[in-house]
């Protein structure tokens, strides 16, 4: 088993769950801020952290060696990123981070249907049960409190297939990069996430153009914790995609949903009311039962393999 791969997964998860409740947190205690001036916002950060990595980590090779056949992969992984960030951004305004979370982790039956008809990457017993488990589990949660609207399910659906687009991508573009530069996992992911996110933030410069979204300092700077996280998670995520494959590293980050629901209470005690609604003990539980049953899908999945 490859201990650094599953490491890496659990803190996929962990920054992934914070970075959620940041942008909850800006998207409703910032007047005026839309999810996708939020995006916008935290592209261009995200951008900033990228240039500075590539200054770090830089290498010309990058830029010579295999780049442009690259470049399907790369505009692949910035551009459904992007559209599958805003429609998350979206169905968070009416819903808590906690509820929305856990049902990203509908990605995973989409994401192996689609690596099973595209990339005949073969599924056993096992990792169906997990696809199961994983399934049962979001639907769970549309009945562990109020019910999620309508329209919420829909945006959280259509993020989830843009994450998968852009998942698969990331993948190739981390493989390709170890292949062409002859590079460790690691720097490949560190390599891969910098091209992405400077993709992202060239996409947010020309939204901002199109749209002309306006510019406030509170929108600004409230958008920097969820940059700062979520640039943490998708280096973690690269490297663990790179070392146990997409479907696999897609189960462990959907693991989420347990670190969003513990980290609630904490914010509710913090007086952040405004970003989870305050939990019964009972809702607490059956949303924990239900993220835990993904949990249990990353435990069954690996069996068999």
């Amino acid at each position: 088993m490859d201990y650094s791969g599953l490491a890496a997964g659990f803190l996929t998860a962990i920054l992934s769950s914070s970075a959620f409740l940041a942008s909850t947190w800006a998207l409703r205690r910032t007047k005026g801020l839309s999810p996708h001036g939020l995006m916008i916002n935290a592209g261009v950060w995200m951008g900033i952290l990228s240039l500075g990595m590539l200054a770090v980590f830089w290498t010309p090779a990058l830029f010579t060696r295999g780049f442009l056949s690259r470049l399907p992969a790369l505009a692949g992984a910035s551009v459904f990123f992007s559209l599958g960030q805003t429609c998350v951004f979206v169905a968070q305004r009416k819903v808590e981070a906690s509820r929305v979370v856990p049902l990203l982790g509908l990605k995973l039956p989409m994401l192996a249907l689609i690596s099973l008809a595209f990339f005949h990457d073969p599924l056993g017993p096992w990792q169906f049960l997990a696809i199961f488990l994983a399934v049962v589990a979001a639907f769970l949660l549309n009945h562990a409190g109020k019910r999620i609207p309508l329209s919420s399910i829909l945006f959280v659906l259509a993020g989830c297939l843009s994450y998968c687009l852009s998942d698969l991508s990331l993948n190739a573009l981390t493989r390709r990069i170890a292949a062409d530069l002859g590079e460790s996992t690691l720097m490949a992911a560190l390599h891969c996430t910098a091209l992405t996110y400077i993709g992202v933030a060239v996409l947010a410069l020309a939204a901002l153009c199109v749209t002309r979204a306006s510019l406030t300092t509170p929108a600004v700077l409230r958008s920097i914790p969820f940059s700062c996280l979520w640039i943490g998670c998708i280096i973690a995520l690269n490297f663990c995609f790179a070392r146990l494959g997409t479907v696999h590293g897609t189960l462990l980050q959907n693991t989420r949903g347990i670190f969003t629901l513990l980290l609630t209470p904490l914010c509710i005690a913090m007086g952040c009311t405004a970003l989870e609604t305050k939990l019964t003990a009972n809702l607490f539980w059956r949303r924990m039962a239900a993220a835990t049953l993904v949990f249990l899908a990353v435990l069954v999945y690996p069996l068999g393999k």
